[in-house]
């Protein structure tokens, strides 16, 4: 009896030794015996791997899906990505796993990353929980489309003058991180004519000037045409823009008849529109043709500009057809010569005013040693 005794004892001291040298394999996962086949993976391995999926986040999405492969040696595994949620695992084939998770992107604009990892850990009741295989972790980028820019283009234009409004039409276009513009046509806006910019999404426009309204001058300038018969006039005109700013333009309107009330129609035109007024305004009575029908108290004075030539003065008086008169005094054009020297100045010649000519001529007294003028009309002979 105490032979077989023995034996037992030693059995169960021998089966002690090789349990806690198996566990003690585990642990220590690059030792020598960690390559002896047991039935867990060998603990703490980092030879697993982590591949992800490309992924194209569509524009306005609230979601995006992770998906990727996970080749691993282990029992179970479990894959981690910060901020996601609903992580499914799915096991392939032998080593082979993939993986599925969903992240919120609603807040985010633009690129942002995922830290993924991932690692086994061993279904035995005893070591539950624990780490075996392990793989690096990766980082997965992915861009989530935002609207960089929202402008107005193809800008148009209307404007009513009775609620000094513009109405602005124009491409709404929604410029995006990547991928084509989102073009939305033919948005209108009523923007009022005082304001002199608007701010429609991301651009300023600057607000158009229109004219409201005119008024004409109560009075005109004349200008007659002998030739025509006709009158121009030039009034003056105030206009009154959508700013209410007020500016004044000259106006010039011809072939209006003489001694006559005429109609004064002009219309204002801008990019906008066209304003037409009219406006009644007496034309003067034609001019009578006034001419000069004689001089009178004509008198001539001489002035000794040198020993051989003097000038000589007229003072006359013009007599117009109308009655009126008009007084004239200044130098016949030239020099008169001495007649009494060798100077090369006649001494005579005729002179035109007024469509009269006179022969006028410097005369000598050789007796009173006295110079003056005498003067013939000529012109009706």
């Amino acid at each position: 009896m105490g032979k077989v005794f023995s034996r037992k004892l030693v059995s169960i001291v021998v089966a002690g030794l090789l349990l806690f040298s198996a566990s003690g394999a585990v642990v220590n996962a690059k030792s020598k015996e960690g390559k002896k086949q047991t039935f867990r993976t060998e603990q703490n391995d980092r030879k697993g791997g982590i591949t992800y999926n490309e992924v194209i986040v569509p524009r306005y999405a609230k979601e995006v899906r992770l998906t990727g492969t996970v080749v691993i040696d282990g029992p179970e595994l479990v894959v981690s990505i910060p901020g996601s949620k609903n992580i499914t695992v799915t096991k392939v084939r032998e080593k082979v796993w993939t993986y599925e998770a969903v992240v919120d992107v609603s807040s985010v604009r633009g690129d942002v990353e995922y830290e993924i990892s991932a690692y086994t850990i061993d279904d035995n009741r005893k070591h539950t929980g624990k780490v075996h295989s392990s793989a690096r972790t990766v980082s997965q980028k992915i861009h989530v489309p935002f609207i960089t820019s929202t402008v107005a283009e193809n800008t148009k234009w209307v404007y009513n003058p009775s609620s000094n409004q513009f109405i602005l039409t124009y491409d709404k276009v929604e410029n995006w991180s990547v991928g084509k513009p989102v073009v939305t046509a033919a948005q209108s806006l009523a923007v009022s004519g005082l304001n002199y910019n608007v701010k429609v999404h991301d651009t300023t426009l600057v607000i158009p000037i229109a004219n409201v309204d005119f008024t004409f001058s109560p009075d005109a300038t004349w200008k007659y045409d002998a030739t025509t018969k006709r009158y121009s006039a030039t009034v003056n005109i105030l206009i009154t823009d959508s700013k209410g700013n007020v500016r004044k333009e000259a106006v010039t309107i011809n072939g209006l008849l003489p001694g006559q009330v005429n109609e004064l129609s002009y219309p204002l035109t801008d990019r906008y529109g066209t304003i037409t007024k009219k406006a009644y305004y007496t034309a003067p009575a034609a001019p009578v043709n006034v001419v000069v029908d004689r001089l009178q108290n004509l008198s001539f004075t001489l002035v000794q500009q040198n020993k051989n030539q003097f000038k000589v003065a007229a003072s006359y008086q013009l007599v117009h057809s109308n009655g009126t008169i008009e007084a004239k005094v200044h130098y016949i054009d030239g020099n008169f010569g001495n007649p009494t020297s060798k100077s090369k100045n006649p001494s005579s010649r005729n002179w035109e005013v007024a469509g009269f000519v006179y022969k006028i001529t410097v005369n000598y007294d050789a007796k009173n040693k006295i110079y003056y003028v005498t003067y013939e009309d000529v012109s009706k002979k």
